[in-house]
């Protein structure tokens, strides 16, 4: 009985820790058990009233003076952004392990170059998405100011969610066993409207309340963010050039 209380106390404290957040990577910084528990936590509180922990999600909000579908938004908008961060990987787009040897990079470039170049009858897109990621990662400067922004920005994450994680969907039905629930309480008076229906509703969701979860570090991570993309624009563009260039030559 003692594990059982123990485990609900854990399940409010760490509730108002996910209320608290201004960012998710503040969630698992502490022990690696803690952080463990908080990622579940997260992920079994986005499924809202299909949550083994909703009774702790109304209480938690009838502590906090909100609604229920407060709480699992909140849950929903740091998945989210988790999973964007995540999707956008440099790392993860080549798929090799985070902080890899430039030769390791180089090697993994050469065999999706071989695998998805035009010319090759592979898929242009995924080719270009991977030249891209290379071209950062192989220039010291850059991939200097990309590890910076790694360790901070997804760093963290990695110890608590495997990096071939399934998609946020299918995540949401959890990845670690449950730990033992206690019999649930009399449901509080205040109830949330119908749990959102797919995907779809849950970004919307997340969509509409990011910006009230943005704070100084997410500002700062955006910047960080931006200028990858702003030199990704510019190889692009570099890119496009020489295929212009080599289109009239041909011509």
């Amino acid at each position: 009985m003692g594990q059982l209380v123990s485990g609900r106390r854990a399940a409010l404290e760490g509730l108002a820790r996910i209320l608290d957040a201004g960012a998710p990577e503040e969630l698992f910084t502490g022990p690696e058990d803690d952080a463990i528990f908080l990622y579940d936590l997260l992920v079994d509180s986005a499924r809202a009233r299909a949550s083994s922990y909703y009774w702790e999600i109304c209480r938690t909000a009838r502590r906090r003076g909100v609604t229920p579908e407060y709480v699992v938004d909140r849950a929903v908008v740091l998945l989210a952004t988790i999973e964007e961060r995540r999707r956008a990987d440099l790392y993860r787009i080549l798929g090799v392990p985070a902080l890899s040897s430039g030769e390791m990079i180089r090697q993994r470039f050469l065999e999706l170059a071989k695998q998805h170049h035009p010319d090759a009858g592979g898929d242009s897109a995924l080719f270009r998405q991977a030249k891209e990621a290379y071209e950062i990662l192989r220039e010291p400067g850059r991939r200097v100011e990309y590890e910076r922004f790694w360790l901070r920005a997804l760093g963290p994450f990695e110890r608590v969610a495997v990096r071939d994680d399934v998609p946020l969907v299918t995540a949401m039905t959890g990845t670690r066993p449950a730990a033992p629930r206690p019999t649930p309480e009399p449901t509080p008076a205040v109830v949330p409207d119908a749990e959102p229906d797919g995907i779809r509703a849950l970004f919307a969701r997340a969509d509409a309340l990011l910006a009230p979860v943005a704070t100084a570090e997410i500002a700062a991570l955006r910047a960080d963010l931006a200028g990858t993309i702003a030199e990704l624009e510019k190889v692009r563009g570099e890119l496009a050039a020489i295929a212009a260039v080599k289109r009239a030559l041909e011509a």
